[in-house]
């Protein structure tokens, strides 16, 4: 039934639209995949260098535009996926879409003690000229350790 009713959802959206949702179904699955075969320091050659938190570059309106429908993209088609897609690889997918689109973005990785508990938990998210795209609302509570990308 669920799975019907996706499907209404889907076929009722405007053919850009779910070719959009397609491509970000395909990049959350690259992006996982990666993840889980592509050692770290590879992957994260083609985001460019590690820099230390700074001030936010700004984008075109078209390219805002651009970056608020890939995060709407992302959202749905993680939720359609049948396993679990946490920060990383939703800043990646979003990060490939966008990179894709010659639209200049940053992935974020940041940290949080929490209370009673001697490691830190770590989050991951994807700005594109202060348009939040992927896992900010745990971004607030992070600190950012910095970021790789324009």
């Amino acid at each position: 039934m669920l799975f019907l009713r996706r499907a209404r959802r889907f076929l009722a959206l405007a053919p850009p639209c779910r070719r959009l949702l397609l491509e970000a179904v395909v990049s959350l699955v690259r992006a996982r995949l990666d993840i889980l075969f592509v050692p770290f320091p590879r992957m994260v050659r083609r985001w460019g260098a590690l820099h230390e938190p700074g001030p936010l570059a700004s984008v075109s309106e078209q390219e805002a535009a651009t970056a608020r429908e890939v995060a709407w993209a992302i959202d749905w088609a993680a939720r359609l996926l049948p396993f679990r897609l946490v920060c990383l690889p939703r800043a990646v997918a979003a990060w490939h879409m966008l990179a894709r689109r010659q639209i200049g973005c940053r992935i974020h990785f940041g940290a949080q003690r929490i209370a009673g508990e001697k490691s830190l938990r770590t989050h991951a998210w994807l700005e594109a000229g202060g348009i939040e795209v992927t896992g900010v609302p745990e971004s607030y509570t992070c600190t950012e350790i910095g970021y790789y990308g324009s």
